[in-house]
């Protein structure tokens, strides 16, 4: 049994395209029923011509302007020689393809001609002076053409203010998890490099298994990245354990956790932001604080919620303090921005502090 066919979904390209026929048969069938004479139908068929040429050279504007210009003046030519005629509908044709096409100024100035045109006609005719309204359903169809360009330009500036808005997240999640993984291996690998001199052997071998085991990590957190990208939030309190036992275990130093989760939960978006800074601050205290203990407070009291990723100060040098890109504080910042939370880091004490506070209602 055959399968029954469907039609094509209908789209503003086919309402357009029947608008612009219908159009174009009243026209002539307007100007032909009865033949008003060879000049006219002449001039309004040039018109109509001239019109349907404006429409494919749209994408020059300055020839679009000239072209639908001379249909203007055609059509107007229409009316003076047979006002009998539907030599308004070219009126209208060309005044909202300049409205949807052109720009303000070459739109308005055919608008202006147009309704001015139209005026005059009716009176050097002495055409019925009910048709004047023709000036103020002229002027009425460009506004509402001219209202949804501008509703479309601002859907599509929209979409591409999400678009940038979403590559700026990926970028930071990307950034978070490469500096994170990355700057604990070269860690590991610049040790194993230095014992490979000192012929420590053995203790190299451990400091390229714990390397190759951070690698093994960065993959997962990295698949942990694209699910979060997706939606899937990881628990605030289980990362941040994580984190912490992960620099006990790359750096030797304490790391303290406290969690007081409150009586609300954190939002996702407040979830994402307090793993993400918690695991930037951990990554430059290894680069720039080489040694450091490191405590981490999150806090829910009240209506807001507070993270808090101190160390003590290094003590020694930080030979990886130049690598990165730098863009570890300002994507910190930007996170924070995005979510309507406040963030704060410079010196404390003897160390770097890190604190980023916000709402818990997104």
């Amino acid at each position: 049994m055959p399968m029954p066919r469907t039609l094509p979904p209908l789209t503003n390209t086919h309402v357009r395209v029947a608008v612009q026929v219908a159009l174009a048969v009243w026209f002539v069938h307007g100007l032909l029923t009865p033949p008003p004479g060879a000049a006219a139908v002449a001039v309004g068929l040039g018109g109509l011509g001239m019109t349907i040429l404006g429409l494919t050279v749209l994408d020059r504007p300055r020839v679009a302007a000239g072209v639908l210009g001379a249909a203007l003046a055609a059509a107007c030519a229409t009316g003076l020689l047979a006002p009998a005629t539907p030599w308004v509908v070219l009126v209208f044709a060309v005044c909202g393809f300049a409205a949807a096409r052109l720009g303000a100024v070459a739109a308005a100035v055919l608008l202006g001609a147009g309704t001015a045109a139209v005026a005059a006609v009716t009176v050097l005719r002495g055409r019925d002076p009910v048709e004047l309204w023709n000036v103020v359903g002229l002027c009425g169809m460009y506004a509402y053409v001219r209202a949804g360009r501008s509703r479309r330009a601002a859907a599509e500036s929209e979409r591409q203010r999400a678009l940038l808005a979403e590559r700026a997240h990926v970028a930071r999640e990307v950034h978070d998890v490469l500096a994170h993984s990355l700057s604990a291996q070269l860690i590991h690998l610049e040790s194993a490099r230095l014992t490979l001199e000192a012929g420590r052997y053995e203790e190299a071998g451990v400091l390229v298994e714990r390397a190759r085991a951070l690698a093994k990590g960065g993959l997962e957190e990295t698949r942990r990245a694209v699910a979060v990208l997706r939606g899937d939030v990881p628990a605030p309190q289980e990362a941040l354990a994580a984190l912490a036992e992960e620099y006990r275990r790359t750096t030797g130093a304490a790391c303290a956790l406290t969690v007081d989760a409150g009586p609300r939960p954190l939002p996702p978006e407040a979830a994402l932001a307090v793993v993400r800074t918690a695991q930037e601050a951990l990554t430059n205290a290894r680069k720039h604080a080489v040694g450091a203990d490191v405590e981490i407070t999150l806090a829910c009291p009240g209506d807001r919620y507070e993270l808090c990723v101190t160390d003590s100060g290094g003590t020694g040098p930080a030979p990886h303090a130049a690598t990165g890109g730098g863009y570890g504080l300002v994507g910190m910042a930007e996170r924070a921005e995005l979510i309507g939370a406040a963030l704060d880091a410079g010196p404390h004490g003897t160390g770097f502090r890190v604190r980023l506070e916000g709402p818990l209602t997104p």
